[in-house]
């Protein structure tokens, strides 16, 4: 058996090679790209207006959700709570949202953030509800007040493909509002769920 300093030694040996190794890496990458390629990569990497905007929304906020459970039917209202964090240098706004659902306790996360490369707003969402990874993108309009999303998605009760179309709306820097839509077969659309963010 190796007494714990012959261990340790051991791993300071293995650490300082893996050191001499990703020098080296480093030193062919750069030899590898031109410098109007190593530009390019530069800005695909550097945050920019489209996620400025996500420093706004940092902090806590009360959400009033109101959500029906069919076309017609009577609205539910929900109080929940909301935060919202950058991450990364802002490239990245994380959101969480708790409070009741249908009579049960709901946890949900969010990632949003801006792909400079595809040219697209992008979300990903995840929640105590499900075990699907929600994905979607779009594009901002009216200088990036509104911001409008789509995601397809799978029926859990049909097991039918489906689209959703997801709206924010900036109202101020104390407001904003979320919208779900799901858009049927035939193109026409039902708003399934409102959320009201407002600052306490």
């Amino acid at each position: 058996m190796k007494s714990f300093p012959s261990i340790l030694l051991a791993g300071l040996i293995a650490a300082s090679m893996v050191g001499v190794g990703v020098a080296q890496d480093k030193e062919k990458t750069a030899e590898m790209y031109s410098p109007e390629e190593m530009a390019a990569w530069q800005k695909a990497a550097a945050p920019g207006p489209h996620h400025a905007r996500f420093k706004n929304m940092v902090g806590a906020w009360n959400a009033k959700n109101t959500y029906w459970m069919q076309p017609g039917g009577d609205p539910q209202v929900a109080t929940m709570k909301a935060e919202y964090k950058t991450k990364f240098d802002g490239r990245y706004l994380v959101s969480k949202l708790e409070g009741p659902m249908m009579g049960m306790p709901f946890e949900g996360m969010g990632i949003a953030g801006y792909d400079n490369v595809k040219g697209v707003h992008t979300m990903v969402w995840c929640d105590n509800m499900s075990t699907s990874i929600l994905y979607s993108e779009g594009e901002c309009s009216d200088e990036c007040q509104v911001e409008t999303l789509y995601m397809d998605q799978k029926d859990p009760i049909t097991d039918n493909d489906m689209k959703v179309k997801i709206i924010t709306r900036i109202i101020d820097n104390d407001k904003h509002v979320f919208e779900y839509y799901m858009i049927n077969p035939d193109g026409s659309e039902f708003k399934s769920m409102e959320i009201v963010y407002t600052r306490p």
